[in-house]
């Protein structure tokens, strides 16, 4: 719940900007795979909880394979998605399709996993499980 409302906090960060002028923005969601329950929980409450927030969701899950991702990503992209949100199979395979994703303006948001050799990250969500406290 935690990285949601990371998520949803970025969004919202967004939200004051001109990217979502329009009604019905379309977000797209990767996701590494659907092998591990907390990745299925994690993309199905992100695109309920945008989808309760007025956004049009693209949720894709890669099968840990890092040439899927791509071409998810490279789909989003051409499909008009105005921000991505990419849970990385791999932080450095994305440098060439986020750059595309740069050209066309578009907001990539890294979840949870850093992505890197690449500028086109915009933000990057993720959460702490540790609690502090005194020894």
């Amino acid at each position: 719940m935690k990285k949601i409302i990371a998520i949803l906090l970025a969004v919202a960060c967004l939200s004051s900007t001109a990217v979502f002028a329009k009604a019905k923005a379309k977000i797209g969601v990767s996701m590494p795979t659907k092998d591990l329950q907390r990745w299925n929980q994690d993309g199905a409450n992100m695109k309920s909880q945008l989808e309760k927030a007025g956004y049009d969701v693209d949720l894709q899950y890669a099968a840990n394979d890092i040439n899927t991702q791509v071409s998810q990503i490279e789909n989003m992209i051409t499909g008009k998605c105005k921000v991505l949100v990419i849970a990385a199979i791999d932080g450095s395979s994305l440098s060439n399709v986020l750059a595309t994703a740069k050209k066309k303006k578009i907001q990539v948001i890294a979840y949870d996993r850093l992505i890197m050799d690449t500028d086109a990250v915009s933000y990057y969500a993720t959460f702490d499980n540790y609690k502090v406290g005194t020894l």
